[in-house]
């Protein structure tokens, strides 16, 4: 029959003869963590292997990667990251993805092209959607967080204004629109046959 030994003394249950302190601990540790991990909940887990969420600073460099310009303003960044995440309660993790494949040097379509390749297509044209036209979200659910700085003014912004802005005070256009950058095309001379002589000068006949 096989003899029991105990080892009520260090606090540990009995163990059967032939079986090693050591062998016995790291068995009761690997029992008692499959049993943690199946006891945890989902939740719990999601929480361990969860992106990493961006700030508002980290936002706004994904959006210069995003758009192609660096004056972008941090104020107008800000809420528009707090607009698209209470528009839609992924964008912070898809947005986190995103930011994981901006690279130094990189052109606003070659990080699309990155993004469309995990899935994140659309998160960048939203991102960008947002910049350009100043709202978050469609339809009856759009906000308007930037109206007058909306990227899609910037284009023309040297001689339009802002629909219901105007350039200056009252009566300013009379003045001249600014320079374009491009030269007035010169007007070429067109050489002309003299008039005929009248009166006096007239030659008479025989």
């Amino acid at each position: 029959m096989r003899q029991w030994r105990s080892y009520v003394a260090t606090g540990l249950p009995e163990v059967p003869d032939g079986t090693t302190r050591r062998l016995f601990l790291l068995t009761t540790a690997a029992v008692a963590t499959g049993i943690g991990m199946m006891a945890s909940p989902p939740e719990v887990l999601a929480q361990q292997s969860a992106t990493t969420a961006l700030d508002d600073a980290d936002f706004l460099l994904l959006s210069k990667a995003a758009v192609g310009h660096d004056g972008l303003d941090m104020t107008i960044a800000s809420r528009l990251f707090a607009g698209l995440r209470h528009a839609d309660p992924t964008f912070n993790d898809n947005a986190a993805g995103l930011a994981r494949l901006v690279r130094g040097g990189q052109t606003p379509q070659a990080l699309l092209d990155a993004a469309k390749a995990i899935g994140l297509h659309e998160t960048m044209l939203t991102l960008v959607a947002a910049w350009y036209t100043g709202t978050v979200g469609h339809g009856q659910q759009a906000e308007v967080v930037s109206y007058a700085d909306a990227l899609m003014y910037r284009p023309v912004s040297d001689g339009l204004p802002v629909p219901t802005y105007c350039l200056g005070g009252p009566l300013w256009w009379p003045g001249l629109p600014p320079p374009a950058g491009v030269s007035a095309p010169t007007p070429t001379p067109v050489a002309t046959a003299p008039p005929p002589p009248t009166g006096a000068d007239a030659p008479k006949g025989d």
